[in-house]
């Protein structure tokens, strides 16, 4: 007698001796598992899983609870519920688990009881190598006795996980030991083919809340983690799509390195945190403590990026830091009368490139990818906006002798600003106790400030700096716009009329900087004052800084990544 006919017997004398019954099937036949039988109101024996995927199937039992049937775990084997007969209640099946490999696993098909329950449909499984399972649905309650069957589950679309991805962190510091302990440099692949887009979600904890986008152009997806607080761990997650599909790896951490240990802030006082747009400050000092080093704090006052000059680089005080257009670059500018070399670093800060056929002074502005746009102090006459690229390919766009001054002393002409406008394709230029002009990108003049306003120049007190075009009005920083020994922020309609003075709070006898945000509040930066505010609507402190230095000109963003805010007002 074979095994199968012993077992079977054996099952026979168990159910008349009122016990449950096993399988009558060995564990690795590739056949289907069979429950036993047992009469009354026990529940019938579990059948054995197949070894290659094979369904399992649940017993017959009268009156009673049908058998478990288990499927297979190679390529997602269907099992079927048990039988019951007299009103009993259908067994439940579990699919078998997809494994790497091709084709689909699938949730497996569910049959009610008889004069029982209906099944249910059941759940998705999911694709064959991204490790998911399909299972079978549990029978659902029905108003009749009538036997259903419950539809299989469907072909999963579950996410791929880390094992599809070779991921490599690092900061960029261990790149560069000057570069900043912030930053990190992230490059990756996915076993995936046609991925159209992909991001790097990462943040202090799971939930994230910053965003790197990924450039598909860059050599194994090379990214950069950026806004990053000193001595802190991050989480990060890569999320890449396809036509049809996103694959999203495991959680990863990164922990960042130490701040420098001088702190170019001094003070750093919240004071209406609700009316606070979250965001970061791109700054520099033209004099004093720190004047060497361009940083990037956030608006919690933690320093989240810096650079520190190499051995021979100018030791002038920084006038401008300013962020390329494609945020790939920080320009550096000095406020040496004479004018210096322009400078450029990498954001990640292991590269740097210094322009020694330059001669700039003050003030540079992000044009669109690369190009910026910077005041060039190296010709006889009046000063003159300057385009440059990454590539040193420079164009001169305007000149102002004659416009806004006359060649012959500092203060016949004295260019201190420039900022560009993207929807007007405008420039506008600061010569420092003459006059603001807006002119087009290929240099012809538009409009000056002074032949709007009632009393020209004096009516803001006779010099000025920072300012910003905006879309109904322009707004400027006036250095002794504010009274005696007072500066200023003052905003005029297009049309020259006073829209309004900030209550003063500081002086500024050089630089000086304002800025609107998104949210209607202003930027005040009271250079010699060493002080930076944020005013509401109403004229209100809602942020208070104070720097080790003068500050020069101040950029505030929303992000570290793509066109800057002043550029699309």
């Amino acid at each position: 007698m074979d095994k199968k006919t012993i077992l079977g017997a054996a099952c026979a004398l168990a159910l008349s001796a009122g016990a449950a019954c096993g399988s009558n099937t060995e564990p690795n036949d590739t056949a289907s598992a069979t429950g036993g039988t047992k009469s009354g109101t026990s529940a019938g024996g579990a059948g054995n899983a197949p070894g290659a995927g094979s369904p399992g199937t649940g017993g017959t039992v009268p009156n009673g609870t049908g058998g478990t049937g288990t499927g297979g775990t190679a390529t997602g084997g269907t099992a079927t519920g048990g039988t019951a007969t007299g009103g009993g209640t259908g067994g439940t099946a579990t699919g078998g688990t997809a494994t790497a490999g091709t084709g689909t696993g699938a949730g497996p098909a569910m049959s009610g009881g008889t004069n029982g329950s209906s099944g249910r449909s059941g759940m998705a499984g999911a694709p064959n190598g991204f490790g998911g399972r399909g299972s079978g649905g549990a029978p659902s309650m029905s108003a009749g006795g009538a036997s259903a069957s419950g539809a299989g589950g469907g072909a999963g679309t579950g996410q791929m996980g880390t094992s599809m991805f070779t991921i490599k962190v690092q900061l960029a510091s261990e790149v560069k030991a000057s570069a900043p302990t912030t930053v990190g440099i992230v490059t990756w692949s996915v076993a995936a083919t046609g991925i159209t887009s992909a991001k790097i979600d990462f943040g202090l904890d799971t939930t994230y809340g910053l965003t790197a986008p990924v450039d598909l152009k860059q050599t194994d997806y090379r990214t950069l983690l950026l806004g990053m607080k000193p001595a802190k761990t991050y989480h990060f997650r890569i999320s890449a799509s396809d036509a049809s599909k996103t694959y999203t790896s495991d959680d990863q951490t990164v922990t960042t390195g130490a701040k420098p240990s001088a702190s170019p802030l001094t003070s750093f006082s919240v004071k209406d945190a609700s009316s606070l747009p979250k965001g970061y400050f791109i700054t520099s000092f033209w004099q004093g403590t720190n004047s060497k080093m361009p940083f990037i704090f956030d608006t919690d006052g933690d320093l989240v990026w810096w650079y520190t000059a190499n051995s021979g680089e100018s030791t002038d005080g920084i006038s401008r830091a300013r962020l390329s257009a494609d945020s790939q670059s920080i320009w550096l500018v000095n406020e040496a009368l004479t004018g210096n070399p322009l400078r450029r670093v990498s954001i990640d800060g292991t590269t740097t490139q210094t322009y020694m056929s330059t001669k700039a002074s003050h003030d540079i502005a992000a044009v669109s990818a690369d190009t910026m746009a910077y005041l060039d102090y190296s010709e006889s006459d009046c000063n003159s906006i300057f385009e440059i690229n990454n590539a040193g390919t420079t164009k001169e766009v305007f000149e102002s002798t004659g416009v806004t001054g006359t060649a012959g002393s500092l203060t016949s002409c004295h260019g201190n600003a420039v900022r560009y406008s993207q929807k007007e394709d405008y420039y506008t230029f600061s010569d420092w106790q003459k006059d603001v002009a807006v002119v087009k990108r290929d240099g012809t003049l538009v409009w000056k400030l002074s032949q709007k306003v009632s009393g020209g120049n004096t009516a803001w007190g006779g010099a000025q700096h920072g300012h910003q075009l905006l879309d109904d009005s322009i707004l400027i920083y006036a250095n002794n716009g504010g009274g005696t020994n007072k500066s200023a922020a003052i905003e005029y309609d297009l049309n020259g009329m006073l829209l309004k003075k900030f209550t003063s709070n500081g002086n500024a006898t050089n630089f000086g900087d304002v800025q609107r945000l998104s949210n209607g509040n202003t930027i005040i930066t009271y250079s010699t004052s060493q002080l930076m505010q944020e005013v509401d609507k109403n004229d209100a402190v809602v942020l208070e800084v104070k720097g080790s230095g003068s500050f020069g000109y101040v950029e505030f963003r929303e992000s570290l990544y793509g066109p800057a805010l002043d550029i699309a007002q």
